[in-house]
């Protein structure tokens, strides 16, 4: 049995000691995907699995660009292999969350556990480790501790780093269903890290499902890093918009709204 807070702290002491980790977050957008289903984020509309809808539930504002993604798979076969294969592989601290039973119901929790293949779950983790019930303590004790560590971030090309408070030595940039649209910056990333020996730095990644990508392929080949999933955890702070419409725990922190997700703890098993 894990917990929610535990788990959090796992990360941070990782963090905090230099040790080299990643954490690739598989939450429900990469479970979708893992389930070789149709996925589309779009301005008037989503499709997730079999559901479809007008934009998000209870969404104030559509899908901005830096949200949208599309996902076929009877066209992106080759990126549900690959990211089944991120999420099954297996090395000494490489952390994969997934969905909490207490989010997206048993099933998905479930489905990620048989997909594993594995019964030696240390690496597996939630999916939210770093935002909900725990976000309050990503912004007071891992962001601190991130600040002094010097940063290669992915994020969208939207992003501005004018305001942004650590210390970024390199910047990659991702658009609109990088998943698709941006899977060559992996080898870029590799280039950039062979040709300026980069050890002991701190990797941030958000860029949807191709975080998972970037992190398996560059943590498997340069594990003298650490490589973080942040997912939408820093959008404010970055200029982006998007997150006002779709992250409910970025609202209540931000902006004061009331939400008890913004201390939800998921559970597991």
């Amino acid at each position: 049995m894990k917990n929610f807070k535990d788990e959090f702290f796992k990360l941070l002491k990782l963090l905090r000691e230099g040790t080299p980790f990643a954490f690739a977050r598989f939450s429900d957008g990469e479970v979708t995907v893992l389930k070789n289903k149709r996925l589309v984020l779009s301005e008037k509309y989503f499709i997730q699995e079999d559901v479809y809808g007008s934009n998000a539930v209870g969404a104030p504002i559509p899908y901005m660009e830096e949200e949208r993604k599309d996902f076929d798979p009877t066209r992106h076969a080759f990126y549900h292999h690959q990211l089944v294969e991120a999420y099954k592989y297996q090395k000494l601290n490489y952390y994969k969350g997934i969905p909490g039973t207490n989010e997206w119901g048993r099933a998905s929790f479930d489905y990620c556990i048989d997909l594993y293949g594995s019964n030696d779950h240390e690496h597996l983790t939630f999916a939210n480790a770093l935002i909900n019930g725990n976000y309050d303590l990503f912004m007071k004790s891992m962001l601190p501790e991130i600040a002094q560590k010097r940063i290669i971030l992915v994020c969208n090309e939207n992003a501005s780093l004018d305001n942004f408070p650590l210390n970024v030595v390199k910047d990659f940039r991702i658009g609109t269903n990088c998943l698709v649209n941006n899977y060559s910056l992996i080898e870029e990333m590799k280039e950039y890290i062979k040709a300026n020996d980069i050890k002991d730095h701190t990797f941030l990644f958000s860029a949807a499902s191709l975080s998972n990508l970037l992190i398996y392929a560059l943590y498997k080949e340069f594990d003298n890093n650490q490589y973080i999933d942040i997912g939408s955890a820093l959008s404010p702070l970055l200029g982006l918009k998007g997150w006002r419409g779709t992250r409910v725990y970025l609202r209540c922190y931000w902006e004061g709204e009331r939400n008890p997700i913004i201390t939800q703890e998921d559970s597991w098993g």
